[in-house]
């Protein structure tokens, strides 16, 4: 189990800084085209790794209820929270953005105005929630 964490957490981290290094970069090297080829590329690493949050971040909170019967501390209770509640907002929008870009048909105008507007917002939660993440996995991978 211990190298499974650290798998994930590695995995995790990398696709983090692989999202925040294109969110940086992008407007330097982009040609203006509709098409972001390093972006349909990173999305499919970033909807498993949305996965795999969204259900650690379930099983963060859920032993966190019966380990202690609904009540920590709080940083321990902001932590969990940050991690369960910060996922499935982040699943919500990924998902509802990338199943949207997957469809040739919808790349007109406002949509296309519209992931230049939900996409770095996406992106930057999807970073933070990495890390947050990725240092929980690695740090059960210690224990």
């Amino acid at each position: 189990m211990t190298l499974l964490y650290r798998v994930l957490a590695v995995f995790l981290v990398a696709v983090g800084f692989l999202a925040w290094a294109l969110l940086i970069a992008t407007p330097l090297y982009h040609d203006g085209s509709p098409e972001y080829p390093h972006w349909q590329i990173l999305n499919y690493f970033m909807a498993a790794a949305v996965l795999i949050m969204l259900v650690k971040g379930f099983l963060m909170r859920r032993d966190r209820d019966a380990r202690e019967g609904g009540s920590s501390d709080l940083i321990e209770h902001l932590r969990v929270s940050t991690a369960f509640y910060g996922s499935v907002v982040l699943a919500m929008l990924f998902y509802w953005e990338w199943f949207w870009t997957l469809n040739p048909e919808s790349e007109t105008g406002d949509a296309v105005t519209s992931h230049l507007v939900y996409f770095p917002i996406v992106d930057a939660l999807f970073v933070v929630l990495c890390v947050l993440i990725g240092r929980r996995f690695w740090k059960e991978g210690s224990a």
